[in-house]
């Protein structure tokens, strides 16, 4: 969801709106709106939350809404996927009796890259315009948690590749005033 879709979503004041937002938001992303009873970027969606739900679940957070879920829905799966440890830095904070103190720590990273040609035109045109040469996803795997270190960006921008250009924005509504919302006798 692109930012501004966020605000609109936010201010949404009764299930007519919800409808309307959720009809204009899919149809901002359908690469064939001339076919009014698929839309193929839905479809691939609801697969790909349904793999990503079934593969990265974090406890009781579905595995859609963790980095790696989240970039699986909107790239897909990696073509090439690495696994490696690596040392990095570690800041040990200060505890009863000693001191605080840096050292060097063992870590395991998940790099996830992708062949741009694989991408779809319009994320490429972002990627040349931001001076991207490469779609790479670097995830850190801690116990229980993966956190994406680096890539936000990239995902950023295939949210934004994902809108048709030229199709109408999601509308978004003026929230009523604080006052406005507050009934009272």
């Amino acid at each position: 969801m692109l930012p501004e879709e966020a605000r609109a979503f936010r201010h949404l004041r009764d299930d007519d709106e919800a409808a309307r937002f959720v009809e204009a938001f899919w149809r901002r992303r359908d690469p064939d709106p001339e076919q009014p009873d698929t839309n193929p970027f839905y479809e691939r969606f609801e697969q790909r939350v349904a793999a990503a739900d079934r593969l990265y679940a974090e406890g009781d957070e579905r595995g859609s809404l963790t980095d790696r879920g989240h970039a699986l829905v909107l790239l897909g799966p990696p073509p090439r996927l690495k696994v490696a440890q690596q040392t990095a830095p570690a800041w040990s904070p200060q505890r009863s009796g000693r001191a605080p103190g840096f050292s060097v720590e063992q870590v395991r990273v998940e790099v996830w890259e992708y062949d741009r040609q694989a991408l779809w035109p319009e994320f490429e045109v972002l990627l040349d315009r931001d001076g991207h040469d490469t779609v790479v996803l670097t995830f850190l795997i801690e116990t229980g948690r993966a956190n994406l270190v680096d890539g936000e960006g990239l995902l950023d921008l295939a949210a934004v590749a994902s809108v048709q250009p030229g199709i109408d924005p999601v509308p978004e509504e003026e929230a009523p005033a604080d006052e406005e919302r507050v009934a009272g006798p």
